[in-house]
């Protein structure tokens, strides 16, 4: 006779509450992302995948200016301001890199602050980050999302490049960058792709 995950008998048993995530230990909170109180087990990336995002952080710490204040993260939770009506509970995600208005340490990162947002698409994310988190950014309103996209030998393909239709809440792609990132906005930043590959 085999043994059910408990899921299987009780579908609510992925359900989380902001509470409830809390009270996790921090190894267990750092392996999964919320939706509408779901949980989302995330596998960790390649190295390839990994250092792409590290790479382009640091691009875009080095460019951005004194003023105003911004920051950088990867790899680090983003709560949802905004949700879904008849949302069953609290949502945030882990994108790869976070372009971010300066905000307190002892405050939740949010949509709110987020200025720019990249994901770099792994084997078996491409709909997630072309998709489902593409609605998500939109609706919360992040006006820039970035997909970077590998190829079969995990160097960056290229990287398309979406901008908020405010009035739609949805994105426009605004440009597929081939060779080199070129950024106008939220400030002119400049990046090969030779360079993200590390080569």
């Amino acid at each position: 006779m085999s043994i059910l995950p408990a899921w299987a008998t009780d579908p609510g048993a992925l359900l989380i509450t902001e509470a409830g995530y809390a009270a996790l230990p921090e190894d267990v909170q750092r392996q999964i992302e919320v939706v509408d109180g779901h949980v989302i087990f995330c596998r960790s990336g390649s190295f390839q995948h990994n250092n792409v995002a590290r790479r382009l952080a640091n691009a875009l710490e080095q460019a951005r200016p004194a003023e105003p204040c911004t920051g950088v993260v990867t790899d680090f939770e983003m709560h949802y301001v905004k949700g879904r009506p008849g949302s069953p509970g609290f949502s945030f995600r882990r994108p790869d890199v976070v372009l971010h208005r300066c905000v307190e340490e002892d405050r939740k990162l949010t949509t709110a602050d987020a200025l720019l947002v990249v994901e770099v698409v792994s084997p078996g994310s491409e709909y997630t980050d072309t998709v489902d988190k593409r609605a998500e950014y939109a609706h919360e309103g992040i006006p820039l999302y970035l997909v970077v996209h590998l190829d079969a030998e995990r160097r960056v393909k290229i990287v398309q490049e979406y901008r908020l239709d405010w009035a739609s809440r949805t994105y426009r792609l605004a440009e597929t960058h081939q060779d080199a990132l070129r950024l106008t906005g939220p400030f002119p930043m400049e990046v090969s792709f030779k360079e993200l590959d590390g080569a």
